[in-house]
């Protein structure tokens, strides 16, 4: 089962993403978490840049998104998926069609055809759209974007498990930009939410966390119980 988490700027993606790998591992559900861009050596290379103020047009930027994106699609999703594991990934392709599309300008036709050829035909079984106003979500932006630094070890293209040594500052290129901008794509993921409902969940995002991961939790458990993917009910 593929699962995941989209939204804009600081509606709580990681944090979510996270709460439900825990979930997923305590019953245990065999599960991987990815980020993206991101999780692979060329991955975090592309991601420090992306997430920094240097110089980027709107298009070399949709390609880097989606260089990040085949490759962890090669070198960690479809393997994982393979093995029969549950993925759970911190934004995916929807991400790009609202950013680069809505937000940036782009054409969606070309985005679309991109992503086709990035996600080799993967595509999320259920997507959360992590939903709340862009004003009240980038306050919680507000200060220094962290992340961890990890351990680039391992096969080639993966992370040796994702060590982390320490966390550092990333940039805040999309935190700064313009309200407008995170209005559009805001609206950007509302469309794709309502042109695919059977996979998209939408939740208020605003509500304390603990009360989004109980919502995302009965969410996923119902799916993994009907498809018969769960190992055991819940402690």
């Amino acid at each position: 089962m593929f699962i995941a988490f989209e939204g804009g700027e600081g509606t709580g993606k990681t944090t979510q993403s996270g709460i439900l790998v825990d979930k997923l591992r305590a019953l245990p559900q065999p599960c991987e978490l990815v980020r993206e861009p991101g999780d692979t050596v060329l991955g975090e290379y592309l991601r420090e840049y992306l997430k920094s103020e240097r110089p980027l047009t709107p298009e070399a930027e949709l390609l880097l998104f989606e260089a990040s994106r085949v490759e962890l699609i090669v070198n960690r999703i479809r393997p994982s998926l393979d093995s029969g594991n549950t993925v759970v990934a911190d934004r995916f392709s929807a991400s790009t069609i609202a950013y680069q599309g809505n937000g940036r300008g782009i054409d969606l036709g070309v985005i679309t055809a991109l992503n086709a050829f990035a996600t080799q035909g993967i595509s999320p079984d259920l997507m959360f759209l992590l939903d709340m106003k862009p004003a009240d979500a980038l306050k919680r932006t507000e200060g220094h974007q962290m992340a961890f630094t990890v351990e680039t070890t391992g096969a080639p293209g993966g992370l040796g498990g994702l060590t982390p040594l320490h966390r550092t500052e990333e940039g805040r290129r999309f935190e700064d930009l313009s309200l407008e901008f995170h209005e559009k794509v805001r609206q950007g993921f509302l469309d794709q939410a309502r042109a695919h409902p059977e996979r998209w969940v939408v939740i208020d995002a605003a509500r304390p966390a603990p009360e989004v991961g109980d919502e995302v939790w009965l969410q996923v458990r119902q799916r993994l119980e009907s498809s018969g993917r769960l190992l055991q009910t819940e402690p």
